[in-house]
């Protein structure tokens, strides 16, 4: 496997949430959707492949029988222009008065999910360009999404309303805390620790041996404790990102390192972060799928009594070109912070 091909498979197979009965990740055609520990579900479709104009629909909807559906429309320019007043037309019936990147109304929204199941795209124009919206895959995608929140059979169903009482839909689940430990300042010799403990570690701390030069690595290393500190190692890299792996160690000789296992959103061990940075308490990563990051994948962990502990993770799986892309929220979790030391 070549390393590009491992890093895509990693960003976007690890994003897949597929051992937990509330978070779920899936695509059709040109539409997926997403829903989290809490139940709280999106969908977010594009363009076809192939057209140049990327533009999206993003919809999100909470748990719970009476839960609102937020829609928001993000058609991509690449100059500085503004974007004025959006028209939307979808089969016969046109919207007026909509904006880029600003959420519509109720009244706008009822009016425009019935659309969305009886044609095959929707134009978006500011009076100067348009942006096609493909409208492949989103009756699966709805139903999925009502499928997953318990809505199936019930009035307030996207995609297959029946007689089914409302409350019939699946509850909201609490997000789990997250306690941070406080967050320690670095000291004046830490700098010196890193190489100490590198050199101990078998193929500088990788799981196998890597290609970048020991002088070249961006390795780093951050206090977690008054005597424990993270390192975090460079081990592979590519055209427009590197992989990292993690190490906990002591901060005197015998440094005692143990490699550092992940959680991710599907309960699984994660090995490497991508694009770390560590700041109080926080890990974060973030994977491109391709070089603008139209597909990508991220998560945050916090530093805890019981070691790292996952606060969130999203991704977003279909590359449309979308610079930046736009991820679905598939883990979330409530952080209670210390005061610092």
């Amino acid at each position: 496997m070549t390393f590009l091909h491992g890093l895509r498979s990693g960003v976007l197979g690890a994003a897949i949430v597929a051992a937990s009965a509330h978070a779920e990740h899936f695509t059709f055609k040109d539409w997926e959707v997403a829903c989290d520990n809490t139940r709280r579900c999106e969908a977010v479709g594009y363009q076809k492949e192939e057209a140049a104009e990327p533009v999206l629909l993003a919809l999100t909807r909470a748990a719970g029988a009476m839960a609102p559906v937020e829609a928001v429309f993000s058609p991509y320019t690449d100059d500085d222009i503004k974007l004025g007043a959006l028209t939307v037309r979808v089969g016969r019936t046109t919207m007026r008065g909509l904006h880029a990147d600003v959420a519509l109304t109720p009244e706008q929204v009822g009016k425009l999910l019935p659309l969305l199941l009886n044609a095959e795209s929707a134009k978006v124009s500011d009076g100067k360009r348009v942006w096609v919206l493909s409208l492949a895959g989103v009756k699966a995608a709805l139903l999925k999404l009502d499928d997953l929140q318990g809505r199936v059979g019930t009035p307030t169903a996207l995609a297959m309303r029946g007689n089914k009482p409302a409350d019939a839909a699946l509850a909201p689940l609490p997000a789990p805390q997250v306690q941070l430990l406080p967050a320690v300042a670095t000291r004046a010799g830490d700098a010196r620790l890193l190489p100490a403990i590198v050199q101990g570690l078998p193929h500088g701390g990788c799981e196998s041996a890597s290609d970048i030069a020991d002088s070249e690595r961006q390795n780093e290393l951050h206090r977690l404790s008054s005597g424990q500190v993270l390192l975090v190692l460079e081990c592979n890299r590519g055209a427009y990102q590197s992989s990292f792996e993690l190490w906990t160690a002591n901060d005197k000789a015998p440094y005692a390192a143990k490699r550092v296992r992940l959680p991710d959103a599907g309960g699984q061990q994660e090995a490497y972060v991508m694009n770390p940075a560590f700041d109080h308490g926080t890990l974060s990563s973030f994977s491109k799928g391709r070089g603008i990051a139209d597909c990508n994948a991220s998560a945050s962990w916090g530093w805890t009594a019981a070691g790292f502990q996952l606060i969130e993770a999203s991704s977003g799986q279909l590359c449309r070109g979308m610079p930046g892309g736009y991820s679905l929220r598939e883990y979330t979790a409530t952080v209670v912070r210390a005061r610092a030391r």
